[in-house]
């Protein structure tokens, strides 16, 4: 060592304490939970709609594909649209229109395109059930066995219906738990107060929701599902209805 460098007092080196560190508050803490918090509310909504918008999509193609399949045997059957039912030969829509979309009967299937993804009671596919979650338009598509005069119910003209592009032929359906979670009879609710036509004037007249519940209490009304009822039209076209905005003319055919 230098001899002139051996008596110079060089300071000591000092650990700096961290007695004095300063950590987080209790407000900057609140604040970073706060910003989790509500990042993870954000992902979650934004994945939400997203699954909503993914169900709605194929719903709606769903409903496209049925209706191809409709206007099919339409063609084959002088242009009268199809029955939502026939007791006499125990058979449903999804019977009726199944070979115009599949080589092979798949209406008993679970995946069948008769089934909506939006269901929420699981559907069950037993016996003969005819598994589907869709409702028909019994002004349009009339259950064909019920008596009418003591006669069966006849099948509906497409000349009947002037404005296929507004009215309804097909729509999600509440389910009822006791008929294996399928929207029963085939068919949506028509009762007096809402009638198959009417007068012009009376067309802007809203349809009732319902009690708008998978139970048998909202057997046969329409259902909403992320708010909105999915629909096909006579024309083949589908779209979807917020709640209570559908009204009579939607589903009316001509008097």
């Amino acid at each position: 060592m230098n001899p002139r460098l051996r008596n110079l007092n060089f300071p000591k080196p000092t650990m700096k304490s961290n007695s004095h560190k300063r950590g987080f508050t209790l407000v900057e803490i609140l604040i970073t939970i706060t910003i989790i918090a509500t990042l993870a509310g954000m992902t979650f909504y934004i994945s939400s709609r997203a699954k909503q918008a993914a169900v709605s999509a194929k719903t709606i193609n769903n409903l496209r594909e049925i209706g191809v399949a409709c206007g099919m045997w339409m063609a084959d059957n002088n242009n009268f649209f199809p029955s939502c039912w026939n007791n006499t030969t125990n058979r449903s829509y999804a019977q009726t229109l199944d070979p115009y979309m599949h080589s092979v009967e798949t209406y008993r299937s679970l995946d069948s395109k008769f089934i909506g993804p939006n269901k929420r009671i699981p559907v069950k596919v037993n016996g003969f059930s005819h598994p589907m979650t869709y409702s028909m338009n019994k002004a349009i598509c009339p259950d064909t066995t019920a008596p009418q005069n003591g006669a069966a119910v006849p099948l509906i003209h497409a000349s009947k219906v002037s404005n296929p592009s507004n009215v309804i032929m097909m729509a999600d359906g509440c389910q009822n738990p006791g008929n294996l979670g399928q929207s029963s009879a085939a068919a949506y609710r028509l009762d007096s107060s809402v009638g198959q036509s009417g007068l012009p004037s009376q067309g802007s007249q809203p349809i009732p929701v319902g009690s708008d519940v998978d139970t048998s209490s909202g057997d046969g009304w329409f259902r909403y599902a992320g708010g909105k009822c999915h629909v096909l039209y006579c024309d083949g076209s589908a779209g979807a209805f917020k709640k209570g905005t559908i009204l009579k003319r939607n589903i009316w055919r001509d008097q």
